[in-house]
Parts: structure tokens; C-alpha cells; sequence
């Protein structure tokens, strides 16, 4: 496991940043921005938040209290009004929250000022990732091209760019290992882990995720185009990609034994397509260079994660842990998640250890999602079992079910692949097969359902409670 605590150092503020990143004491603070909960005067044009470390929540049972809950003083916390606040503060203190990048550890600072004051024990792992994911994607596919134009005159070289190209994003997307994504510079990026410990060894463990980085916005992410991805023969578009590529690779072997002819050469025409496609849609992402203020994505799974820490906290069992990891590196392709898997493995028993991913807590309906955009990656059937229950418990989580990703993954992929039980919340647009304004410029608090948060944080609570319950956990 590699953790670090930030040691003294100094950052000051620019005229173009409302904060900056310092460190005293041993400890990583935001210069400029106060924390809830403790004296400060509120960032400019924020209106004041009531504190998220205010007194334990009494929850009551009552439909009518789902969104809020009574504070020791007796007055009401606003869930929805607070999660608000907190996602305009880091968008606006944190605009370019790319992976790897300075605006990411913002963020990750003020996730973690919000954890320990709600009395959670922190600690900050480091680990190293790329930035894009959509340049390792450019790349795979635009080698793929560059091995169709080259196989007509040399398919020995056709078909090794399109069996490099097809192996090493079908490794990198199950997440066995990284072939032609170590081209790129791996840097410096970092997870937040906030933690209520058990008392001795505990028999159960929950770990939440929830991503502090943000998505780059292209061409492919608008709604004309999402909306067409939809169950069917074309909805796994990276795995029609990948397969085309292994699909040439076995032209170039035929033609290498059987010399070339009329119908491989329109066969590789065929086949060249969806690389082509992938490999343009990706480029114009890299050349866009755009971050999108990510105030649903994941900002809202960030502030539902603190939610369920608040509420979580007065009733946890003593004999269970709950970890809230504030990941980093997601968008660039579940960098942060893929750390955890590998260096915690030894500290977290897959045994004793469900992982549940919180993605995306507004702008659509609530799923919880399954994985595999190459290979499937199946749901633990007793973990599925919970999930429905849960989803039938109620009349308002009747909306609640499973959802298959069309094309990317969450941060619950490394972990399943690792062998820990492991799934992922968030919310889905019906019509649009992604949630509102997903990696869209207009994904900005002003666009945000902040009323849904609590409805989702309400739903994972029950999850955990049905976790607790569960025999032999």
C-alpha cells in the first residue's frame, strides 16, 4: 500500500483561483475556504450552508422526513440544499478537475476537510495514472486505422497493429493489464479515504466510492448521440470496435496464407469501420480538451457519500467498518479504484468486504449498474438479491433496477475483477440512456436535481442496512 500524509508546504492564491492548495501542520487544508462546521466567512457569491458535521441525525420513519432529518438543536438539515452548496463550492474553487491534476487534489482537500470534520479518520494513498482516457482510446483505435491502410500492401504489418491494438485494450478494459496506455506519462494522483472504524476485527466492511475528478466533453457525449444507445446488437460499441480489430487481424492472417482477393478486401473495408469511428470520436475529445464542471458526474456521488457518512455514523454496529473514499483518476479510466484493489488487497479481505460505487445521484432515474464492456463482469448473485429487495421494500424505489453499461465502466470494475463483491449506484435518464447533461459543459450545479440526492442516499442507507442483516455477514 503506498499512503502519505502531505507534510509543510505552501501554495498561494492567483487572481484566477478562488483557493489554493496548502499544507501545515502535517495536514492538507484549502487555503481560502472554510470548512463546514467551523468558523469562517462563506467562499464569495455561496450563500452559508448549515454545517454537514452538526449533531448526529435522528432519522424518522415517516415518508414525509425521507429528505431531511432533525438536528440535537431541533431544527431540520436540508439535504438537498446542503449537497448543493457543497458542489458549487468545488466547482467553482476546482473548475478543471481533470485526472491528475492540481484542480483534482483542490477537490480531494476539501472532500477530505468534510470528512474529518464529521469525526471520520482520514488518510490520503497516492498512486500514479494517466490523465485521459480518451487519448488511450485514440490511440488503440487509431493504430487499428493506421494497420487497415497497411494491410493491403504488407498484411504482416496489418496484422500486427491490429492484434496489438485489439489484445491490449481488451486486457486494459477488463483491467488485466496495461499494454499500449503505458505510452502515455503515468503522475501523481491520489484517493481520500475517510473511515468509522470497527471496534477490533470487523466481520463486515462496506467501502463507498465516489469520483472528486471530471470528464472531458466531445462530440460523442451529445444526447443526439447517446439516446441511439440502446440494447441491442450495436449497444456495446467499444466491444463491436475491438472485436472488428481481432476480426481484421484474422483477414490479414488469411491473406497472408491465401494471398488477397475481392471479398477480404471488402471484408477489411467492412471491419475498418468501427475503429475508424472510435478511433475519430476519441480524437476529437484529446483535441477538445475540455473538462465539464462535473457537478453530477461525480460531484453529486461525492456529496451523497458524505450524506451517508453523516447519516451512517450514530448507528453504525461496532463490529462493522465503513470506509468513504473520495477516488481519484476515475475518468481517466478507474485509476484511483485500481490502485485501492492492488494495494489494499491485504487489508481488505474480499471475504469480509463489499465495495459499492456511488455515481451519479441526480438528473435520472436510480440503477445500480452492471459491468463488463469487453468481457462481462456478472453481479454477485446475493448482492444482486439485495439490491432487489431493497428496490421492493418501497413504493419510491419502485423505479430502482439493473441497468447494463453501454460503453465505459465505474470505479466498482477493479474491484470486481479482483474478486471482492462489488457494484455501482447512480442515475440514468430513460430517454437518454445516460444521465442529464452527462460530460456536457451544462453539467453544472444550475443543471443539477439536487432533490434526488437524498432519495439515493436513502436507498443506499437501506442497502447498507440490508447488508448489515444479512446472515453470515
Amino acid at each position: 500500500m503506498r499512503s502519505f500524509v502531505e507534510r509543510a508546504g505552501r501554495a498561494g492564491a492567483s487572481r484566477d483561483r478562488p483557493a489554493s492548495v496548502a499544507h501545515f501542520d502535517g495536514e492538507l487544508t484549502i487555503a481560502g475556504l472554510p470548512r463546514l462546521g467551523r468558523p469562517g466567512k462563506p467562499t464569495a457569491q455561496i450563500a452559508p450552508q448549515a454545517a454537514l458535521s452538526g449533531g448526529p441525525l435522528f432519522r424518522l420513519d415517516s415518508e414525509a422526513m425521507s429528505t431531511s432529518g432533525a438536528t440535537l438543536d431541533g431544527s431540520v438539515f436540508d439535504e438537498a440544499s446542503w449537497a448543493k452548496g457543497f458542489i458549487t463550492r468545488i466547482c467553482e474553487a476546482c473548475p478543471r478537475r481533470m485526472a491528475t491534476s492540481e484542480d483534482e487534489r483542490r477537490a480531494h482537500a476539501i472532500i477530505r476537510d468534510e470528512m474529518a470534520a464529521l469525526g471520520l479518520t482520514t488518510e490520503t494513498h497516492a498512486f500514479r495514472f494517466n490523465a485521459s482516457l480518451y487519448a488511450n482510446l485514440a490511440l488503440h483505435f487509431g493504430l487499428g486505422t493506421l494497420g487497415s491502410l497497411a494491410a493491403g500492401r504488407s498484411p504482416a504489418l496489418g496484422l500486427a497493429l491490429h492484434a496489438l491494438s485489439a489484445g491490449s485494450y481488451a486486457l486494459d478494459s477488463s483491467r488485466r493489464a496495461f499494454v499500449l496506455r503505458r505510452l502515455f506519462p503515468f503522475r501523481g494522483s491520489q484517493n481520500v479515504l475517510g473511515t468509522l472504524p470497527a471496534r477490533g476485527k470487523p466481520r463486515l466492511r462496506i467501502v463507498f466510492l465516489a469520483h472528486a475528478d471530471a470528464a472531458f466533453t466531445g462530440f460523442v457525449f451529445q444526447p443526439a448521440v447517446t439516446r441511439h444507445a440502446k440494447p441491442g446488437p450495436l449497444y456495446k460499441s467499444l466491444r463491436i470496435a475491438t472485436g472488428a480489430l481481432a476480426g481484421l487481424a484474422a483477414v490479414d492472417v488469411a491473406q497472408l496464407l491465401f494471398g488477397r482477393s475481392r471479398a477480404l478486401s471488402i471484408l477489411r473495408g467492412a471491419l475498418s469501420v468501427p475503429p475508424v469511428l472510435a478511433a475519430l470520436l476519441n480524437l476529437d475529445v484529446v483535441l477538445r480538451d475540455h473538462v465539464v464542471p462535473g457537478a453530477m458526474d461525480d460531484l453529486s456521488g461525492v456529496a451523497g457519500m458524505l450524506l451517508l457518512a453523516r447519516r451512517l455514523r450514530a448507528k453504525k454496529p461496532d463490529d462493522v467498518e465503513l470506509v468513504f473514499v473520495a477516488t481519484g483518476c476515475e475518468e481517466a479510466g478507474m485509476g484511483g479504484a485500481q490502485a485501492l484493489a492492488q494495494d489494499f488487497r491485504g487489508r481488505w479481505d474480499p471475504k469480509e468486504t463489499v465495495v459499492v460505487g456511488l455515481d451519479g445521484f441526480a438528473n435520472g432515474e436510480l440503477r445500480w449498474f452492471t459491468e463488463g464492456e469487453i468481457f462481462p463482469v456478472p453481479l454477485a448473485p446475493w448482492l444482486a438479491e439485495v439490491l432487489t429487495g431493497v428496490a421492493a421494500s418501497q413504493p419510491r424505489f419502485a423505479e430502482v433496477r439493473g441497468f447494463e453499461i453501454p460503453v465505459g465502466a465505474t470505479d466498482a470494475l477493479p474491484f470486481a475483477t479482483a474478486g471482492w463483491p462489488a457494484v455501482t449506484l447512480g442515475c440514468v435518464d430513460p430517454e437518454r440512456g445516460t444521465p442529464r447533461h452527462y460530460h456536457l459543459p451544462s453539467d453544472t450545479p444550475e443543471n443539477l436535481d439536487a432533490q434526488k440526492i437524498p432519495m439515493c442516499v436513502d436507498f443506499s442507507e437501506r442497502v447498507v442496512d440490508a447488508l448489515v442483516a444479512r446472515p453470515g455477514r
